[in-house]
């Protein structure tokens, strides 16, 4: 006679899984690899963790609050490196450039959270300490140093920025350069070069003129 097993009972639908605000940040972390922040929906960070969007809101009220806490994040993972007591402003400014770029380089998505919204998250507010330090050293006027800090962000990553994409595109273009009225070998030479110019070459070149021009600026 062949032995019955037991039918099992069927399980109870247990309760949704907890979600915590860090996971939360990890989700849209992930998002924003492929897309802009203002592309970014709670469902699409619900479907990201395969949780009801509405266990979102035990969290953060909106996504604009959840996308200034990315930010807070990310931004609060820069680190600026200690200078020696009294090192010229030249050498902060530089330190913070350096140090901004690094930043940018291991986290890319912070290019991404500069801006929420149309305006400057308060988080990437904080990390330009140093550069407001620096410009009030100056003792430039105010309408003079607003002009010089928008002028040396824009700069520092847009520099910054592009050079994400410029570096792997001079790998990759052909050996080859052309313009009229040019000596052959002297560009045969320049193109043979251009694939070995690496990304920190090019923001070194980029920050000491970001200096040079604020030397400028403070001497007049």
């Amino acid at each position: 006679m062949p032995v019955q097993r037991p039918v099992p009972t069927p399980r109870r639908r247990g309760r949704p899984a907890k979600i915590s605000r860090e996971k939360v940040i990890e989700a849209v972390l992930l998002l924003l690899e492929d897309a802009a922040p203002d592309e970014v929906s709670m469902a699409d960070v619900a479907a990201q963790l395969n949780v009801p969007v509405m266990s979102l809101y035990n969290h953060y009220p909106n996504t604009s609050e959840l996308l200034q806490s990315v930010a807070d994040h990310t931004f609060g993972l820069f680190r600026m490196p200690a200078l020696r007591s009294g090192a010229p402003w030249q050498d902060e400014l530089l330190a913070w450039l350096r140090a901004l770029a690094r930043h940018c380089q291991r986290y890319p998505v912070a290019l991404r959270m500069i801006s929420i919204e149309g305006r400057a998250t308060p988080a990437y507010q904080r990390i330009v300490t140093p550069l407001l330090h620096v410009l009030e050293s100056l003792q430039l006027d105010e309408q003079r140093a607003a002009l010089l800090l928008a002028w040396v962000t824009s700069q520092a990553m847009g520099l910054i920025y592009i050079e994400d994409f410029a570096e792997p595109a001079r790998r990759l273009a052909p050996p080859g350069l052309s313009a009229e009225q040019a000596d052959a070998s002297w560009l045969a030479g320049v193109g043979a070069a251009l694939p070995d110019i690496r990304r920190e070459a090019v923001l070194e070149l980029g920050f000491r003129s970001i200096i040079a021009v604020l030397e400028e600026e403070a001497g007049k």
